[in-house]
């Protein structure tokens, strides 16, 4: 948002303030409110004051960029300003100097400019500020861009401007706007990937079919009216004198140094998708699009993202059942958003959007129950194949029934339990949100607020972390008095000497599950505990680092084989101390392959290990960067991927293969070629000379 400092003149405090909060007080007032700011900024303008006039030019600018909701209000303001001739230069100047960030869009890492300032200029050219040749032209230049980028970076701009420009352009040139869908169509058949863009793709080119069986306007008229705010509609006599800028313009379409990668997200088809009614289809696409370049603009500021979403309800008029979708649109994109599957880079927390989740029903407190109802239905609808999705949304529900003081439908949950199934889908959630649930909370609020029939059944579920080797408890007992003495690195190095034991490596070994034990009760001790004792176990004749290294992957996998989160943070904590390399993991993850144990351990093993190299920005931050170790582990994976029959673990083995040969590449790029001539997927090479 625009920050308003006291040191500025009244004046311009008072500019900024009115163009930042136009529309604020909601749609019942907006003609009134608009005609208001209309005329203030009029008055203001004609005290021909330079400073005065570059406040207004940038406060323009800048709220088009990063108020995409409000880019129908703001086109309204200023075709209003431009019927008038005394403030006529003003628009032309507001617009002109839009047109002149266009350049920088190619330059982002990210499309979303892109998308805020095509949205704004569509608006702008639905009130007629813009010509609309010059707009459909700009949109061949977004298709033509799509069609050579190796990444959807131009074509998600271009899918996300349609919706708000496909009537006007549609209206005025039928035959060119034709094209672009057709050609749209064509590229969209070339993607494998089911993700925002194909149902953004799917709601557009419903919306046009309907379109088409129907001649009429009442389709349009009432998208129109209850998709997105334009206030426009309220002014038909002054629209017609608003006075078009005689201007063309183009994107610049550029070989961008950066390729944008989109989150793949699994997008589930929820209550409202299942009607079967394809007029409300694309305004939900809107709504889910809009949710989505708040959170990117105001990622820092939660407070800032639900004043937003409060301001998308006060902006339209909505009716109960508009209400209902809303929230159900809401919470399941915010759901969503939680179990990416392929994160982004800066990928937000779990924790985050429970966080908002929770600000959200707190404001919303009268209908906190149909908020955890709505969260029901999206549970009822998760696949039941992906343990990825069981991870992350637990995250994140675990967080929200804690924040919301556990109001939830406790039967619900449970009842999704069934003992007489050892490997469901719906006993591994409801483990796991309960696990973390109780984990975040005392044992007096527990006791409290949870029915005593769960806190039972939990109490009977058996420990994940307890050795596995009966022999070894009177071992593990003495190693967990020292743990408990909290004894340094050197003393607890001696404790361990003087334990007799035939077999010295299961010593090490009790160890570490001990000190896995004792660490996982509480997350945060990790980085203490690990690099308190585990450098000493690193010294010479103690062990040696590759056994070491073994003992340490066998134990993560036979504790927490059933916990991706877990699998990610102590593979990445150990890579980073260098006890365990790249190289080893890999041999490791060949050796387990080969043991054949449940097909979903292998799953949570590899979305773990992906997970962790993709993390290492530099392959030198391991010990294995050397172009030796790198061909080694490259022969290897390329030699699983040819033998394995299941698709989702060759897939998965190709991520790896990728992270690393990326990472090489950062880092020794010279050598690259040679190990890409040992690589058979195309798609694999093509992706590693992306970057």
């Amino acid at each position: 948002m625009l920050q308003i400092s006291h040191q500025i003149p009244p004046e311009i405090n008072r500019i900024r303030q009115l163009i930042c909060k136009a529309g604020d007080d909601g749609a019942d007032t907006f003609k009134k409110d608009l005609q208001k700011i209309v005329d203030v900024l009029g008055e203001y303008y004609q005290q021909n004051k330079q400073e005065v006039k570059d406040a207004m030019i940038q406060s323009f600018i800048q709220c088009a960029k990063l108020l995409p909701l409000k880019a129908g209000i703001y086109a309204t303001i200023l075709a209003l300003l431009s019927t008038k001739q005394t403030t006529q230069s003003l628009t032309d100047q507001i617009i002109l100097g839009l047109l002149e960030h266009l350049p920088q869009i190619a330059q982002e890492e990210t499309p979303i400019l892109g998308q805020t300032i095509l949205k704004f200029l569509s608006e702008l050219m639905n009130v007629g500020l813009l010509n609309t040749v010059s707009f459909v032209e700009c949109l061949y230049d977004l298709e033509g861009g799509a069609e050579n980028e190796q990444s959807p970076f131009y074509l998600q701009i271009l899918l996300t401007t349609l919706p708000h420009a496909m009537i006007k352009a549609m209206e005025k040139n039928q035959i060119e706007f034709k094209n672009i869908i057709q050609n749209v169509e064509v590229l969209m058949t070339k993607r494998k990937t089911e993700d925002r863009l194909f149902h953004l793709w799917q709601s557009i080119r419903n919306f046009l079919n309907n379109q088409e069986k129907d001649a009429h306007t009442q389709i349009f008229q009432q998208f129109l009216k209850t998709s997105y705010p334009r206030p426009y509609l309220l002014f038909p006599d002054e629209m017609t004198q608003v006075r078009q800028l005689r201007r063309g313009f183009k994107i610049p379409i550029v070989k961008r140094t950066q390729i944008w990668r989109p989150q793949q997200i699994l997008v589930l088809n929820d209550e409202i998708r299942s009607q079967n009614s394809n007029k409300t289809d694309v305004q939900i696409e809107i709504t889910r699009q809009w949710i989505y370049e708040t959170i990117d603009l105001f990622k820092t500021n939660r407070q800032q993202i639900v004043f937003q979403f409060q301001l998308y309800q006060n902006c339209i008029k909505m009716s109960p059942t508009q209400e209902v979708q809303f929230r159900q649109t809401l919470i399941f994109t915010l759901l969503n958003m939680a179990i990416e599957v392929v994160p982004r880079k800066d990928q937000l927390s779990s924790a985050f959007y429970s966080g908002l989740l929770t600000h959200l029903s707190q404001r919303n407190s009268d209908s906190i129950k149909e908020w955890n109802e709505t969260i029901e239905q999206f549970i009822d609808q998760i696949p039941q194949n992906n343990i990825l999705i069981v991870e992350q949304l637990s995250d994140c529900l675990s967080h929200y029934f804690c924040n919301s003081n556990f109001k939830l439908n406790w039967d619900k949950y449970f009842g999704k339990y069934n003992p007489d199934e050892t490997d469901s889908f719906n006993n591994y959630l409801v483990i796991m949100i309960f696990r973390k649930l109780f984990l975040l909370v005392s044992v007096e609020k527990i006791t409290d607020l949870v029915p005593k029939n769960i806190i039972d059944w939990y109490n009977q579920l058996p420990d994940i972390t307890k050795p596995l080797d009966i022999e070894q408890h009177s071992l593990a007992e003495k190693i967990n008095s020292y743990l408990q003495q909290k004894l340094n690195g050197v003393d607890m190095l001696e404790q361990l000497k003087q334990i007799t034991n035939p077999n010295p490596d299961a010593v090490i070994q009790t160890f570490i599950e001990c000190l896995f034990q004792c660490i996982s009760k509480s997350i945060t001790h990790l980085n203490v505990l690990s690099k308190r004792y585990l450098s000493f176990l690193l010294q010479p004749n103690i062990i040696k680092p590759e056994k070491l290294g073994e003992i340490m992957l066998n134990t993560i996998f036979r504790m927490w084989n059933h916990s991706v989160f877990h699998l990610k943070v102590y593979l990445k904590e150990f890579l980073n101390l260098e006890v365990i390399s790249n190289l080893q993991v890999v041999n490791w993850l060949n050796d387990l392959i080969k043991q054949k144990p449940e097909v979903f351990k292998i799953y949570n093993v590899l979305i773990a290990i992906n997970d962790v190299f993709r993390k290492q920005t530099k392959l030198d931050q391991v010990q294995d960067c050397t172009y030796e170790s790198v061909k080694e582990i490259n022969t290897i994976l390329t030699k699983m991927i040819d033998q394995e029959q299941d698709v989702v673990i060759q897939s998965s083995l190709e991520n790896i293969q990728l992270q690393i040969l990326i990472a090489f590449k950062q880092t020794n790029g010279t050598q690259l070629e040679k190990l890409l001539k040992e690589i058979k997927s195309n798609n694999v090479k093509q992706i590693v000379m992306s970057f």
